[in-house]
């Protein structure tokens, strides 16, 4: 558990292990632990559908769905993808300030992240990957991605607003992928939120498609 990036009365409870479905005595657990910093409300990281209804029974509420996409990689694909347009280079960690910033203008101060949180998406998996197309100090986007197993993970893409149709975003998913491909996984997954017309549109076009199972974000409020 964390504080949520941006505001701390609200408690970030983050599920590590998709697979496991959270107990009853584990959800109040959490709820106690955040109640007792002083939090006024808990929100969870994305859960499953076994998860979510778990949540539910504890008192959570969906704030947020996300659809989950996959896209098989092979050389083929690889292949198909093409190349890309901008010079995309690798985002040092003295720079997440100034890519947290990217991050809040392009979804808002709710659900963009600050720098200790991009630092968390970092550790998030075995390896990782980060990126970004920009000049000198400046961040016009970046791309943090994540492999574990035989999976890839497109974890966070962020490109400014000023600078959106410019297939910045394309490049860095395409190099992303490039990346899982190289080293051994064989599969890519990604989510974004499900009225995300935009992004939506570019991973399909990309290929990939969409499972079935929906991602849901729930909170519980502790006062009021």
């Amino acid at each position: 558990m964390r504080q949520w990036p941006n505001d701390p009365t609200v408690a970030h409870l983050i599920f590590v292990d998709h697979q496991v479905v959270p107990t009853a005595a584990t959800l109040d657990a959490a709820v106690e632990h955040a109640r007792r910093k002083g939090a006024r409300s808990i929100r969870t990281s994305a859960l499953f559908p076994a998860a979510s209804a778990a949540a539910a029974s504890a008192g959570f509420e969906p704030i947020d769905r996300l659809t989950l996409l996959q896209l098989h990689l092979d050389d083929r694909t690889i292949e198909q993808l093409g190349t890309t347009d901008h010079r995309i280079r690798t985002l040092q960690p003295w720079m997440h300030g100034r890519a947290a910033e990217v991050d809040r203008a392009a979804f808002g101060p709710m659900w963009g992240n600050d720098a200790a949180g991009l630092r968390d998406v970092r550790r998030a998996t075995p390896v990782h990957r980060a990126r970004m197309v920009g000049s000198g100090r400046r961040i016009e986007g970046f791309a943090l991605s994540g492999a574990a197993a035989e999976s890839g993970y497109l974890q966070r893409i962020a490109v400014s607003p000023e600078h959106r149709r410019r297939g910045i975003a394309r490049d860095l998913v395409v190099d992303a992928l490039a990346w899982m491909h190289s080293n051994g996984r064989t599969r890519c997954l990604v989510n974004t939120g499900a009225d995300n017309g935009a992004a939506l549109a570019l991973y399909e076009h990309l290929g990939f498609e969409r499972l079935a199972d929906e991602l849901t974000i729930a909170e519980r409020r502790l006062t009021g």
